[in-house]
């Protein structure tokens, strides 16, 4: 029996967890919340901080002598790549190399890298004060994003355009850096996908492409909160394919050549570009549910067997078919949290294929900002989009997320 460490226990994590278990893999889940979700499908737990390298390692490395050989390592749902890397080295097993995880979780550097290697990026330049960023607004135009080089996810994320503080936003970015580096790049009018990639021996295959969904991009301005995805896309195969072509060559030129990658691309006139491509598998339970129900490829199950060292063959990652699938979350009114009800009734609406409740009465939910105010999710199927986005629809209207 094998043993896969799994960096992070959170909610969207424990899936992960689940399958390895399916898989008949020994799991051993690392979390600094001793209430971790995964943990419940956990064989061993480690106490440590995802976002700590040299914590996670050094708990890894102490389990790996004493108790178990650790076979391989994977990071789901946490932009922690580093980590999972600083343990393969640790503890000398196959694993991302660590150049590739730091290049990725720096954007600076990674699209210097995109640059050099011909992948098609937004304009981009580093920011090192507010009255740089002015001369920038006025030398460019406003028309630009403004983020920290090295925040996780969307914090600190903010469209110029809609920002009336210039050094409010820079400070905002530079508060979300741990190194204090904030960078700012063209923002690109056309449509946004998300792509989930497995990258076997340099061959790159992406089972995973969703059209992202950001109906209230001016509501929550100048911040960027997405409200789910459809799949499968409603891009031209062609637009497709040169999404697939570019996600490729990206993972490529962070020397990535096993290993799973998640890419934010926004197609512009018709050319698809990177906006950052990450060294983990995504949150959002796109990688561990929206894929296999749409296209009926074990993504989750193969990145496992990957990260171990089992053999994945090139069938089991085409998909087997197009599903319509469309996830959407339930953004609540801001405040704490009273009561949540409805949910069971949501699950009862023809067509949908989950619910899953992300908070709980005490918990708050913050005005609009950097972070996404939900406090729930539901997927949806249907046997067309029209029909998917109706279930879904129907589910949230059933939710009732009472704040105070």
């Amino acid at each position: 029996m094998k043993t896969v460490l799994i960096v992070s226990g959170g909610i969207e994590a424990a899936d992960a967890a689940r399958r390895a278990k399916e898989l008949g893999y020994y799991v051993v889940v690392s979390d600094r919340d001793p209430e971790a979700p995964g943990f419940a499908f956990a064989d061993s737990c480690l106490i440590a901080d995802v976002y700590s390298p040299t914590e996670t390692a050094a708990a890894a490395e102490r389990y790996h002598r004493k108790i178990r050989k650790i076979d391989g390592v994977i990071c789901v749902a946490a932009d922690a790549p580093v980590t999972a890397a600083t343990v393969c080295q640790r503890l000398g097993i196959k694993g991302l190399p660590l150049h590739a995880a730091e290049t990725a979780c720096d954007k600076l550097a990674m699209k210097r890298r995109f640059s050099e290697a011909g992948v098609l990026v937004p304009w981009f330049a580093a920011v090192e004060t507010p009255q740089a960023l002015q001369r920038i607004a006025i030398e460019r135009g406003n028309n630009l994003v403004i983020k920290p080089v090295d925040s996780r996810g969307s914090r600190g994320v903010q469209r110029i355009a809609h920002v009336a503080d210039l050094t409010k936003a820079f400070m905002l970015a530079r508060e979300h850096s741990p190194t204090d580096r904030v960078m700012v790049e063209e923002y690109l009018e056309g449509p946004q996908v998300s792509t989930e990639s497995i990258v076997v021996d340099g061959k790159c295959f992406t089972p995973g492409f969703s059209d992202r969904n950001y109906e209230y991009l001016d509501r929550y301005a100048p911040f960027f909160i997405e409200n789910g995805g459809d799949l499968p896309s409603q891009l031209s195969d062609e637009v497709q394919f040169k999404v697939r072509d570019v996600v490729a060559k990206a993972a490529k030129a962070l020397g990535i050549l096993d290993g799973t990658v998640k890419g934010d691309i926004v197609v512009h006139d018709g050319q698809p570009y990177v906006i950052e491509l990450a060294a983990r598998l995504s949150g959002g339970f796109f990688c561990t549910r929206e894929i296999p129900l749409n296209t009926g490829v074990d993504f989750l199950g193969a990145a496992l067997r990957l990260a171990v060292g089992d053999e994945i063959s090139q069938d089991e990652l085409e998909p087997k078919h197009q599903i319509p699938v469309i996830q959407r979350y339930a953004f609540p009114k801001p405040g704490k949290i009273v009561r949540i009800s409805g949910a069971e009734d949501a699950r009862k609406i023809p067509g949908i294929a989950d619910v899953i409740v992300t908070a709980k009465p005490g918990d708050i939910i913050p005005p609009a900002g950097d972070k996404r105010p939900s406090a729930a999710m539901v997927l949806a199927t249907g046997t067309s989009r029209t029909t998917a986005l109706q279930a879904a629809n129907d589910a949230l209207a059933c939710l009732k997320i009472e704040t105070a």
